[in-house]
């Protein structure tokens, strides 16, 4: 059973720490790699949990220039913290996507492929970005770092993904993690519905698009298997070099004793 470990914030409800997960060799330690959701509403309490308390020296921002330019980073952007701001997609992109979603359900499509397929769409839109985020999270002082976009489900969905399977992680762990922020969907979705960015698709797009399904991993794994023999092979092919993925297993996995 894949115990996962939650960082009860304030201002963010998707915030959970990857460490103590299975992976090939070890376990992933506690401490270097936090997923989240937006970070702009964070209270002063949460700010000290992260910086402070947890030690936290890098912030790996996904969202689109719109979503930066409405939210800001809120009151983390004092403590110090080093950000690396790397957009997955575009605003238009990140509109449309939906709209298309959207459109492919409506006609009968597996709502379970279709988010799949999304992701799979991500590798190749948002490949510089997540190859620029191992390398900065693997370089000195990357680490402990924390990756979001608005959600955390979809963009840093792909990008936990690639960098837990790059690093050996169980595949099995990688989906228990990623339909675990489902359980967090309400408070998110609570959290977003004063954005522009959010109201704009939410209106036209099916409450399903919002939620996070053992399914729609699984399926964009089989792709992630299929096309490049998983995410180190996702990543080789994007010119990531071998001492490059090692150094990230280094960094993330704790050899068993």
């Amino acid at each position: 059973m894949v115990t996962l470990s939650w960082i009860e914030l304030e201002g963010a409800s998707n915030a959970r720490d990857l460490g103590g997960l299975p992976a090939a060799g070890g376990r992933t330690r506690p401490g270097v790699l936090v997923r989240a959701d937006a970070l702009d509403r964070l209270t002063d309490a949460d700010v000290a949990e992260l910086a402070h308390r947890r030690g936290l020296a890098h912030v790996v921002d996904l969202r689109t220039d719109g979503e930066r330019a409405e939210r800001g980073r809120g009151l983390l952007e004092a403590s110090g913290v080093r950000y690396s701001e790397l957009s997955v997609i575009t605003d238009e992109h990140l509109t449309s996507r939906q709209l298309e979603r959207a459109r492919r359900l409506e006609a009968g499509g597996d709502a379970a492929q279709i988010m799949a397929d999304g992701y799979v769409e991500l590798l190749e839109l948002g490949a510089p970005a997540f190859v620029e985020a191992l390398r900065r999270i693997v370089a000195p002082d990357g680490a402990p770092a924390l990756v979001h976009c608005s959600a955390g489900k979809d963009r840093t969905g792909v990008l936990v993904a690639l960098l837990l399977g790059a690093a050996g992680v169980h595949r099995s762990t990688i989906v228990v993690d990623y339909a675990a922020t489902h359980e967090r969907m309400e408070a998110i979705v609570a959290a977003l519905s004063g954005a522009q960015f959010f109201q704009d698709v939410a209106t036209q797009v099916p409450v399903f698009f919002f939620g996070a399904r053992a399914e729609t991993m699984e399926a964009f794994l089989d792709e992630l298997d299929r096309d490049f023999g998983g995410a180190a092979g996702w990543f080789a092919a994007h010119g990531v070099l071998d001492d490059e993925l090692a150094a990230w297993r280094d960094v993330l996995v704790e050899p068993a004793a």
